[in-house]
């Protein structure tokens, strides 16, 4: 009987739990009781989506590239000349600032261009030297970027003008000097021109006749004057 009476126990336990359960689910007075339920929420599209990526994107922004630094003036040098004397060999440059300088190609190396020992060209190097050419290095931050072939100046593509080729460029011709004369000719093209300027006055006065007047045909109150050119008659004082 005991186990009768403990299952009966149990059976009413559960009906009072679920019985009470019930009652808090069923609520008679509740406000929304009888209305149609809400409709369903819209479906949410796929760009409304939220983009994993670029919500990344936005907590790490990429850095913004800095802006390029403006590149320095670009310096230019010109050949004005080349010389050699057995394995020693210079050349005579035009530096930007408009002036010539002989640059010696020390131990015909890479030698730094250099005006004076306290005024160099940072940067700058003779590379090579040859007859009517020359090859020189342009600074990594200045590289030679605009060619000027009417004075030699070809700037390299191939290492995107990190050298450049000098080149002797044809000047115009220089006008023929005149001659130097010496004292000794000057003097006896002087000379020469003294006698003839002499041998035309004869021949202008080949045919004149001085003027003779004699004492006995002088008037009274005149007197003569004598001249290489003839005599004239002036009064007396």
């Amino acid at each position: 009987m005991r186990y009768y009476d403990i299952l009966i126990t149990l059976i009413l336990t559960m009906a009072v739990w679920l019985g009470s359960a019930q009652s808090h689910a069923f609520d008679l007075f509740e406000a929304d009781r009888g209305k149609p339920p809400p409709p369903p929420p819209p479906p949410v599209k796929q760009s409304q989506l939220p983009n994993p990526f670029r919500l990344r994107q936005q907590e790490f922004p990429h850095k913004t590239q800095k802006s390029r630094k403006a590149l320095p003036p670009q310096k230019d040098f010109f050949l004005r000349g080349t010389s050699r004397i057995g394995d020693f060999r210079s050349v005579i440059l035009k530096g930007p600032d408009n002036k010539d300088f002989i640059q010696h190609f020390k131990n015909n190396e890479r030698t730094l261009i250099e005006p004076s020992l306290d005024s160099p060209y940072k940067g700058y190097y003779l590379l090579e030297v040859k007859a009517r050419e020359v090859k020189i290095e342009y600074p990594v931050e200045s590289p030679c970027r605009k060619s000027n072939e009417k004075k030699g100046l070809t700037c390299s593509e191939a290492d995107e003008g990190k050298t450049a080729l000098l080149a002797l460029t044809q000047s115009k011709a220089l006008p023929t000097p005149k001659p130097r004369v010496s004292k000794t000719k000057k003097a006896a093209d002087a000379k020469k021109r003294r006698e003839e300027k002499r041998k035309k006055r004869r021949e202008q006065y080949k045919n004149f006749k001085r003027k003779v007047i004699k004492d006995e045909d002088v008037p009274e109150g005149m007197r003569v004057v004598r001249t290489p050119f003839g005599d004239r008659l002036v009064p007396k004082k």
